[in-house]
């Protein structure tokens, strides 16, 4: 899968097992399943610099080079899995290729990736484009993950995901939104501050600046924020309302970086705070930012929230082993999206198949 910071993808190759529970909880009727994983072997793979950059510039491009993009993205998805698993047994391919466009309110969500060309050339049959029939319903078509959080990471109770937009799930009273941009800011403007950089290694740049409270404005203020659940954020929201008036500010580089820090922590901890989370857990890459983490657990344990660190594995694939598992259902023809969590009509078993 590739997440909304575009610097790569998370490859995992997955076991599911189904089973029935020996003993069902209250109001589970006998047909009742339950579901585990395990990660047989999992890596990042950064992308090359041709796909960073058209990937960076893809929402001005024209429709054909989109396509051309298309292409070039499937291709190079075909090579990794191919070099990388071509000794692995496996029986489905699960792909969540890059959001270019979401639009739910216009019906509108448009995902790179050509999964004819990828099934020819992986000789496997495919599921992708998950979020198109959840849109199709009147739902948010993100975030898509809680379907499986609800099944395989239930445990967390609280799981936030920091990645290029910062997403929630809270059990067991199931409400799941987007909360605030994340990563996407946070690479860029570590990028203005050193050009050789694509992020802050643990946040060491942040950690160096100070608040620039003009900031605090330009952020707090967007309208997304005083809006109810279900929501999504798009990325060109995320572009044109918090990077470009961040990079376009006159104060230095890390001030900015330090000020994002802390007001992507503030948003954070508002978040836990009106669903009335008791402890949760952090996943996705910015869980590696040290500097992220330690001002948003001081921000929470102010209003009396732990923060319960989770496995590296779950850190790092949580999102690749849930979608795997959306994926699968789509395959089994089982529901895998949910009104609940993102406003549609109803569920779906939603998913492009090539098979």
């Amino acid at each position: 899968m590739a997440g909304s910071s575009a610097d790569g993808v998370s490859a995992a190759l997955v076991l599911y097992r189904h089973f029935w529970p020996s003993s069902l909880r209250q109001g589970e009727g006998p047909t009742a399943k339950a579901w585990d994983y395990i990660i047989l072997e999992a890596e990042t793979l950064p992308y090359p610099p041709f796909l960073i950059d058209n990937l960076h510039k893809s929402l001005t491009l024209s429709g054909y080079e989109l396509l051309q993009l298309s292409i070039v993205y499937t291709d190079w998805t075909g090579e990794v899995i191919q070099r990388r698993f071509r000794r692995r047994v496996y029986d489905l391919l699960v792909w969540h290729p890059p959001n270019i466009f979401h639009e739910p309110s216009q019906g509108l969500t448009w995902s790179l990736g050509d999964p004819e060309r990828l099934r020819v050339q992986l000789g496997k049959p495919i599921v992708t484009h998950l979020r198109a029939r959840d849109i199709a319903s009147g739902g948010t078509g993100a975030p898509l993950i809680p379907n499986a959080d609800a099944c395989l990471f239930a445990e967390y109770g609280t799981l936030l995901n920091l990645g290029g937009i910062a997403n929630l799930t809270h059990l067991p009273n199931p409400i799941a939104y987007d909360i605030t941009p994340c990563n996407q800011l946070l690479n860029a403007l570590a990028s203005q501050a050193n050009p050789t950089l694509t992020y802050d290694p643990e946040g060491t740049l942040a950690r160096q600046g100070r608040f620039i409270s003009e900031l605090k404005a330009v952020f707090h203020h967007h309208p997304f924020f005083s809006l109810s659940a279900p929501k999504s954020l798009d990325n060109q929201t995320v572009r044109r309302d918090f990077i470009v008036p961040f990079l376009s500010h006159s104060a230095e580089p890390v001030d900015k970086l330090h000020t994002a820090t802390q007001l992507i922590a503030e948003e954070l901890t508002k978040a836990l705070r009106s669903v009335g989370a008791k402890r949760f857990t952090c996943t996705g890459g910015g869980t590696h930012n040290r500097f992220l983490i330690e001002v948003l657990q001081a921000k929470t344990a102010e209003e009396g929230i732990e923060y319960l660190p989770a496995p590296p594995l779950v850190v790092d694939y949580r999102e690749s082993v849930g979608f795997g598992l959306l994926g699968l259902w789509r395959y089994l023809d089982e529901d895998n999206t949910h009104g609940k969590w993102t406003g549609a009509r109803r569920a779906h078993s939603s998913g492009l198949l090539s098979l």
